[in-house]
Formats: structure tokens, sequence, C-alpha cells
């Protein structure tokens, strides 16, 4: 008798079109070539892609088992979603919550397409945690070809090891009870910019470049995302990215949200305290993204800017909910990514089978629903998205038991979650090994700390008087003086930037690139 009533809801609202120019279309797909074949194909504009259907704007009628969603897409601003469905979702509820204000275009079991006049109705809810992806107008794209070869590791990298070493379960922890403390952080709640708010002090007490990027969501103003970059000292165009959502959301006033997802950001803040005293070859960049579980909004912002200046990220690591472990399990990631990023999903398979070999990495697909990864890889980058056991993952999320001891109740699963990640960035952001300390160069010169802040340090291999000058980008001069090795140079006065340290020793000049940040 439910299903009755729920199938005559659905028809009854269920909205059919003829196929005209420009139409809306869901063309199933089987595997990753045919994405690839309809991606190159000139009369479709997609807007969205996975491993088993795109949805995109068609100006023909030539696809085989095609579903046409609407007509006209977008006119008058309308939005578009996916809304995804799981067992515990009481789909009658949620069709009487939005019959009134939103038509369903497409059904099936897990998953139906909707669109709704938000300028009129206001948001659109979800129906279950990460269970809303909004549908932009935007054209998809797959990463490019990239001249940097995703290597399986053979062995352990001594300071990556003690990278990990440094990872704390308690200031993990810690920020995870901080986060559920403000008691919900749906996007839209004055908590949340409070949020926010700690998540920038975190990252400017840790000296990063950091960015409060605003973005629109449909019923005003919300809460931004937390950007924190690490530039890069020999590739500063070239970027690792981490990432994870903290705003939260419930079907009660209380969202506190634990697991889902301040156990993910904590994570981040972790990586991003320990990374940010060293340097690497290519910038890394830490995100905090607001407005995840009302559709990816804020990842989608960030990644689509990513794509508009066409920034090189080699990969993205997305981290959300990272704390649950049902009892007497193993510890298990299910790691979920679409074909085209395959390479980047080896490469960290490969990264923990040397760091973390205990840890049990193993492929799936998330069904009922989607995370912040999937902004990346809709805009030409390659995401992928440790997530828990997918058989297995917390029950409590976006109700107001998502909290310490219940949700998020193992700590030790948190820190090799956070060290997978960790290793991966670490390894990918260097094209060889590296040391806390650096070697001396060729030509026996290299300064320390590199990126520095207040002061650095010329290391040299023999303790010989060398006149030395610093250039800043704009080719001037700003420093001269004569130096010996194991001598300070302050920058505490310095602009934030790159300079260029030359050193002259008779007729032989050497240059190293130091990255200055404050």
């Amino acid at each position: 008798m439910l299903m009755k009533r729920i199938s005559v809801l659905i028809a009854s609202i269920l909205i059919g079109s003829t196929c005209m120019a420009s139409s809306l279309v869901l063309i199933p797909t089987n595997d990753f070539q045919e994405t690839k074949q309809l991606l190159q194909t000139k009369q479709l504009n997609i807007h969205f892609y996975n491993n088993q259907f795109v949805i995109a704007t068609s100006i023909d009628d030539l696809w085989q088992n095609h579903v046409v969603l609407d007509s006209n897409p977008w006119a008058g601003g309308i939005s578009y979603y996916l809304v995804y469905f799981d067992g515990n979702v009481d789909q009658l509820a949620y069709i009487e919550s939005i019959e009134s204000r939103a038509s369903i275009l497409h059904a099936r079991e897990d998953l139906w397409i909707v669109k709704t006049d938000e300028n009129k109705h206001g948001q659109l809810p979800p129906a279950k945690n990460d269970g809303l992806v909004r549908i932009f107008n935007s054209t998809v794209s797959l990463p490019l070809a990239q001249p940097f070869v995703y290597t399986t590791l053979d062995e352990a990298d001594p300071f990556v090891e003690s990278l990990l070493e440094q990872v704390s379960g308690e200031n993990i922890t810690t920020s995870v009870q901080y986060l559920q403390d403000y008691g919900t952080r749906d996007a839209y709640t004055t908590q949340s910019v409070e949020a926010q708010g700690w998540i920038e002090t975190q990252f400017e007490g840790m000296g990063l470049d950091v960015e409060v990027m605003d973005f629109t969501m449909p019923s005003g103003p919300a809460s931004d995302n937390v950007i924190a970059t690490l530039l890069g000292t020999e590739h500063p165009d070239e970027y690792v990215v981490v990432g994870g959502h903290f705003d939260s959301i419930s079907s009660s006033e209380d969202a506190p949200g634990a697991d889902d997802n301040a156990s993910g950001t904590a994570a981040v803040i972790e990586i991003a305290r320990i990374l940010s005293q060293y340097g690497f070859d290519r910038s890394i960049v830490f995100c905090a993204f607001s407005g995840e579980e009302y559709g990816l909004y804020g990842s989608a912002a960030y990644a689509n800017r990513l794509g508009e200046q066409e920034m090189n990220v080699l990969g993205y690591f997305n981290l959300d909910m990272i704390g649950y472990l049902e009892e007497g399990n193993a510890i298990t990631t299910t790691l979920i990514y679409p074909d085209a990023a395959k390479p980047l999903a080896d490469f960290y398979t490969s990264v923990t089978s040397v760091y973390l070999p205990e840890f049990i990495v193993e492929t799936g697909n998330l069904t009922g629903g989607d995370s912040d990864h999937t902004s990346f890889n809709n805009n030409g980058y390659m995401g992928i998205f440790p997530f828990e056991n997918i058989d297995s993952y917390s029950p409590y999320i976006h109700t107001a038991d998502d909290i310490f001891g219940l949700s998020y109740n193992s700590e030790e699963q948190a820190v090799v979650f956070t060290k997978a990640a960790l290793a991966s960035i670490a390894t990918l952001a260097n094209s060889g090994s590296i040391s806390s300390v650096p070697a001396i160069l060729s030509g026996g010169f290299n300064v320390f700390p590199n990126p520095a802040k207040s002061q650095v340090k010329v290391l040299m291999e023999d303790d010989v008087v060398v006149l030395l000058e610093v250039i800043n980008t704009q080719g001037q001069l700003i420093l001269t003086r004569t130096i010996q090795n194991g001598s300070f140079i302050n920058t505490d006065s310095w602009k934030p930037g790159i300079y260029f340290f030359r050193v002259t020793l008779g007729n032989d000049a050497l240059t190293r690139k130091i990255v200055i940040q404050h």
C-alpha cells in the first residue's frame, strides 16, 4: 500500500517532455570509454558524469536509451538536483515535503532528478546524508594528461615516516569536539559562520596564506569556504589539494556533525599543522568547504574557479567521515572515485600499502550519495574519496546523535585515515625524496627552511666567505652582504613571495629560489 501511495505521488508530479532543441537529458553509460566518447560529442554539453550516466544539454535526439528530463533547461533561474536515497529514508514523507516546491523529472529506487524554482521556494532540502548534488549549468571536463607520473612506491621515505609519527589523535579528537560544540554547523546558521572563523584562525596560526572564499547559495547568506595554501618551492604552479566540508545538517535543530564531517575537517587541520612546518616542491592547498550538505556548493565554486583559472591540480583528496568503526570490524576504507581518477586512486593505494600495510583499501561505489571529490572530477581534476566502510558507516549522521563517543567512536581509525592522506599528499607534492633539513645541493649551496617565515639559514659546502645577493620577482636587488656557512638572514620585514638567493665565489654563481611566508 505504501509503495502504491509513493507511485501515485510520483506520477502526479513527474514531468514528461518531448525532445526539443536544448533539452536536458540523462544518458546511461556502460563504461568509462562511453563517457569519454560522449564528452567529445559536439551535440552534447555535459553538466555531470559518474560511472553510470551523464546529464547533458542536447541539441539532438540520437542517444540510445536516453531520458529527456526537461526542455529549455535553466530558463527563469530553475535549479536541478540529484536526490539520493537509501533504505533508511522515508520516501513518502520526502515526496510530501517537496511536492509543492519541486518536480520529479526522473525517479528510480535510489536516485531522483528534480527541478525547483529556488528564487520562489528557497533551498531544496536533502533526503539523507550527502544526498543532494546540484547540477550546475557548466560544462564538465575530464582530467588532462599529466607529464607527472603517478608512480607506485617500492619503499618508504624516512621523512614521510617522520611526518606520520607527528599525527596526533588527541589533536584530531579535540578539533572534532570543538566543532561539535557549536551545536549545529548548518551552512545558513551563525554557528557555521563562527566555525568558519575558528578554522580560519587555525590555518593563520600555522603561517599559511588563508582565503575566505564567498560563494552563492539559494537561500541567502551562508558560511564560506576557508582555503589555506602552502606555496611550493620548485613548482609553485602545480597543486596538491586536500579538503573536507565543515558544514553539518540534521532533521532536527541539533546538527553536531561529529563524524559528518567534523572528523574530516579535523584531519585536514592536523595535516596542515604538520606539513606547514616544511617546504615542498609543489604547492599544497588545505580546504574546509561549506555548503556540501545542500548540494556540494562550496567545493563546486572552488573547483570551478580552479578550472577557469586553468590551475594545474595533480590530485584532490577528500576527507568526509573518518571516525566511525563498527565494533568487531577491521579499519577499512572504501575508496570511491570515477574511472577518470584511477591513476590517483592507484597512487593512494600504493602509498598506503607502503606506509600503512595493515590498512585495508577496497574500491567501491557510493550509490546513495556523493561528496566534494565529485566537484573536482566534474571540473577536470582527479579527485578520490576514502570513505568509511561502505557497508557499515555511521548510522547516526544527520541526526542529533552524530556526536563524539557514539558516531565518532574510533580515534584510532581517524588517525589511520589522516596518515594515509598525509603520506599521499607529501609524496605527491615532491618530485623525489625530501628531508626535514635539505642536503647541500650540487655546487655547495642551499637555504633552509623553504618556505621560510622570519629567518633563513644558509648552508655551504665549505667554510668560505661568499657574496650573497637577494633579488625579488621584479628583479630588484633587496639585499647584498657577505656570508659563510651557517649564516642567518632575517626575513621578517620582507613581503611574502618568491625570492632568489644568489651567491658568487670567484667566477661561479649559484641561485636558489626561496618562498617567504608570514
